[in-house]
Parts: C-alpha cells; sequence; structure tokens
C-alpha cells in the first residue's frame, strides 16, 4: 500500500477549529521524530497546481494521518451557507478520504470537547471515520493526551520500517533473479546476507541459488572469484557452508594451468578470506608467482589486519616488492593507526614516496582527521601539507584522487572548504578528455560530495556522467548515503538505476539502514 512508504505524518485540521493544537502539535512531532517529514498547510498550495495531485502525493508518502476534529469540524460553512464538508474540493474532506483510500492509517483526534463523529454526520466516502476509535486532545491535560498520540505515532512508525524493508528486499530479489550475467551471483548473495537476520529461511534459499549460479559459470578464473565472494557472505550465518565453498573455490584456483589466470583466481580467494582467516590468506597470498597481482593480494590481508594488527599489517605491507601495492597498503596501516597512535601513522604516511602523491595525500588526509578532536593544531598542520601536496600534482586523474581524499576528510570540520577543493575537484575530473576517465573520476567526486553533506551536488554529478554503468555506479552510492536521512529520495535514486547489479546492491543497502 502507497502509506506505508515512509515514515512522513500528516497533519489535517480546518484553521477556524484547531489551528493552535495542529502548531504545537507539528512542532512536538519535529522533536519526537526529527527523522519524519510532517506536513501542515497544504492549503497554501501555489497557483498553478493540481491540489489533488498534491495532497495525494503528500498523503501516500505518510505512514500516518493525524484528524484534528474540534468542534465546528464538521459543520463549518462556506460563502454561501453551503456545508464544507459536501464539497468534493473541500481540503480537509480530500485529505481524510484519500488516506481512507489508501490504506494509510488514520488516527481521530477530538480537540477541546469534540464529540465522537457519527456516520449521518459525514460525506460519502468517510463514513470509516465514525468507526475508528478517537482520542481525546484537552487542553485540561494536555500533555497527558499529546503524549499517548506521540506514543501511538511511535508505534504506527516502528511497525512499517520493517515492512519497508522487507518490501524492497523482495524488490531487491526480483531484480537479482532477472540477471544474466556472471553478477548475478553476487546480486544474490547480497540479498541473502541482508536477510539473513530475519528470514533465515529465505536467506539459505537465495544463498543456495547463488552457489548453484556460481558453479554453472563455465570460466574457472571467474567462477572462483564468485564462489568464494559466496563464502565470504556465507561466513557469517553459516561457517561450515563457508568453509566447504572456500576450500572448493581454492582447489579450483590451484587446478587453473594459466599462470596469470590462476595467479587472479588465487587473490580472488585471498580477498574473499582475508577477513575470517588472515593466517590462510596470507599463506595463499605469499604463493602468488605474479609480482603484481601477489601484491594486490598481500594489500587485502593488511586492509583486513590493519584495525586489529598494525604491527602485523605493516610487516606485510613493506615486504609488498610491487611498488604501487605496497605504499597502498601502508596507507591502510596509516588508517588503522591514525586513531590510536597518530605520530606513528604520520611517519609512515610521510615515508611513502612521491611516486604516489595521492596515496601520500591520502594518508596524511587520514590521520588529520583522526587529529581533528583531539589535537586541532596537528589536524590543521597535516590536513594543510595534504592540500598543497593535492594541488601540486600535474596528472590530471591522481589530482582528482587527491582532492577527493581531503575533501572527504575535511567534510566534518570545515565544510566551506571542503566544498571550495570538491569543486576544484570537479572541475579537474571535467577537464579529462577520455570518456572512461572522466566517467570514473566523477564516480570518485561525486562519492566525495556524499561525504561533503551535499547530496544534490552529487545526484547532479552521477546524473551527468555519460557511461551508463559509471553513472550507476555513483548513483548508488548517493542512493546509499542517503538511506539514513531521506530514505525516499534513497529509494526513488536506486529505482532509477538502469544497472540491475548495481540497483540491487542499493536497494539491498537502503533495507539494511
Amino acid at each position: 500500500m502507497p502509506g506505508f512508504l515512509s515514515g512522513g505524518i500528516f497533519l489535517s485540521y480546518r484553521r477556524e477549529d484547531a489551528a493552535p493544537y495542529a502548531r504545537l502539535l507539528q512542532f512536538q512531532l519535529s522533536e519526537r521524530f526529527p527523522d519524519a517529514r510532517v506536513f501542515l498547510d497544504l492549503d497554501s498550495i501555489e497557483a498553478g497546481l493540481d491540489f489533488a495531485e498534491v495532497i495525494r502525493e503528500a498523503v501516500e508518502s505518510c505512514v500516518v494521518l493525524v484528524a484534528l476534529i474540534g468542534r465546528q469540524w464538521a459543520t463549518l460553512v462556506d460563502g454561501d451557507g453551503h456545508r464544507r464538508l459536501d464539497a468534493p474540493d473541500d481540503y480537509v474532506r480530500f485529505e481524510v478520504q484519500t488516506a481512507l483510500e489508501r490504506g494509510v492509517r488514520v488516527v481521530p483526534v477530538l480537540v477541546d470537547g469534540a464529540k465522537p463523529l457519527r456516520p449521518q454526520q459525514l460525506a460519502s466516502g468517510l463514513h470509516e471515520l465514525a468507526r475508528l476509535n478517537a482520542l481525546e486532545l484537552s487542553y485540561g491535560r494536555y500533555q497527558y493526551d499529546v503524549d499517548r498520540l506521540l506514543d501511538l505515532i511511535q508505534r504506527a512508525l516502528d511497525a512499517v520500517a520493517p515492512a519497508r524493508a522487507t518490501r524492497i528486499l523482495i524488490d531487491a530479489e526480483r531484480a537479482a533473479r532477472s540477471i544474466t550475467d556472471v553478477t548475478k551471483v553476487n546480486a544474490l548473495a547480497e540479498v541473502a546476507e541482508a536477510l539473513a537476520a530475519t528470514d533465515p529461511d529465505g536467506a539459505a534459499r537465495l544463498m543456495a541459488d547463488a552457489e548453484r549460479a556460481a558453479r554453472s559459470i563455465t570460466d574457472e578464473g571467474t567462477k572462483v572469484g564468485e564462489l568464494a565472494r559466496v563464502a565470504e557472505l556465507l561466513a557469517a550465518t553459516d561457517p561450515d557452508g563457508a568453509a566447504r565453498l572456500m576450500a572448493d573455490a581454492e582447489r579450483a584456483a590451484q587446478s587453473i594451468t594459466d599462470k596469470l589466470s590462476k595467479a587472479f583466481a588465487l587473490a580472488g580467494v585471498v580477498r574473499a578470506l582475508a577477513a575470517t582467516d588472515p593466517n590462510r590468506a596470507e599463506r595463499i597470498a605469499q604463493s602468488i608467482t605474479n609480482k603484481d597481482v601477489k601484491g594486490s593480494a598481500l594489500a587485502d590481508v593488511v586492509r583486513a589486519l590493519a584495525a586489529t594488527d598494525p604491527n602485523r599489517a605493516e610487516r606485510i605491507a613493506r615486504s609488498i616488492t610491487f611498488e604501487f601495492w605496497k605504499v597502498s597498503a601502508l596507507s591502510t596501516v596509516v588508517g588503522g593507526l591514525a586513531a590510536t597512535d597518530p605520530n606513528r601513522a604520520e611517519r609512515i604516511a610521510r615515508s611513502i614516496t612521491d611516486k604516489h602523491p595521492q596515496i601520500k595525500v591520502y594518508a596524511l588526509a587520514n590521520v588529520a582527521k583522526a587529529l581533528a578532536a583531539t589535537d586541532p593544531n596537528g589536524a590543521a598542520r597535516l590536513m594543510a601539507d595534504a592540500e598543497r601536496a593535492a594541488r601540486s600534482i600535474t596528472d590530471g586523474p591522481l589530482k582528482v584522487y587527491a582532492l577527493n581524499s581531503v575533501v572527504e576528510a575535511l567534510a566534518a570540520t570545515d565544510p566551506d572548504r571542503a566544498a571550495r577543493l570538491l569543486a576544484d575537484a570537479e572541475r579537474a575530473a571535467r577537464s579529462i578528455t577520455d570518456t572512461r576517465s572522466k566517467a570514473q573520476l566523477l564516480v570518485f567526486v561525486a562519492g566525495a560530495a556524499v561525504a561533503a553533506t551535499d547530496p544534490d551536488r552529487a545526484e547532479r554529478i552521477a546524473l551527468s556522467i555519460t557511461d551508463e554503468f559509471c553513472k550507476a555506479s555513483a548513483l548508488a552510492t548517493v542512493a546509499i548515503a542517503l538511506a539514513a536521512t531521506d530514505p525516499d529520495r534513497a529509494e526513488r535514486i536506486a529505482r532509477s538505476i538502469t544497472d540491475t547489479g548495481q540497483k540491487v546492491w542499493a536497494l539491498v543497502e537502503i533495507a539494511k539502514v
């Protein structure tokens, strides 16, 4: 039912009848439910707009409509002496009738001694209102009455959140099953993971479907990666099943004869295994013969260990012989140490060579972000160094990455400066001539805009991307970021995504929130 799509609250009242109560109640609702939108005074609809459509959209976006009914609610007349409630275009009649027809919960509230309504007092389409149990709201015991009303609304809001999540996950499952390429495996597994807490049987069924889809893949390297991904997502709910799948994935990887394909397949196993079994993941990574792929796999192990065992993480990072992956891994160690040992984190960050300036900027900005609360002067010094380093980069794509890192680190403490840097990053990205590279960079800029709490700009940037997959990725990032603060907009953006895999990811993450 449309009325269950969001957490809005609609206040319906007549100005001549209950205006003071409506205004005070609006304030209390906004305080009690800061994340819910409270609709009031839609009778001031702008000229040129269809009042019926505006009211219908507002009512349908709500969980509950509170109908404030004073002593004159049913008897007030217009200038010609006709009862307002009998007019089809009466705002109050249309608001309540729309809610009743659309399945939105209606709570009649009798204000200051108003009597319960009788069916014969009501216009056609409103008779159900007389059958609804009404609350009272009186001047003499206002706080007691309003607390009862707010508690009832709280229960109504609490009841619809799981229902909305379930509906979104049903749609995500339907979308996942419609995928015809290898991304179907990951999509099914992500939906299953989200369902695990509330519907373990459904999650198990989906995970089994994901495993079957993975085993049906003919390319051995791709099959290994997808089996390992399913095992990774299965680990929390079925560790034995995850271990079995991971063993199958490793055996399949070891059986591949082409050396490069084997290296990539083993790296996929390492990536999936690192969080749950870093020792085994490191052993497999060390067995990879290709230096580049081995460095990537070891960097994944470092990422898993950075927060819990930074000493071991740094040792592994420094053992990597491929320079790019070494400095990437060291920047991850910096992130793990920044909050607990900022001096050591800064030393590691400054040790990163200038051959990879964007990674050095990222590491310095991370330390500055961690220091902001405890050492603002040290944070400012490091952030200034990071910004200078980012601005000095001449390579366009690397400059964009670096500026984005500074934007994300500055967003919470200096939003104006973050906004200026974000504009510089967007200009740098749009100056790139290669269409694919520009699209990929704009995905990162949109992500930085989200971090800078500028969702309007983030969505605009995402929609401007011409590459469809990159556009979908950026929109998914924006939708997920908005899920906690504006779930309606988040869901709207997610449902607009054309790439089905990205749509599933966004819907699943929104449902989790």
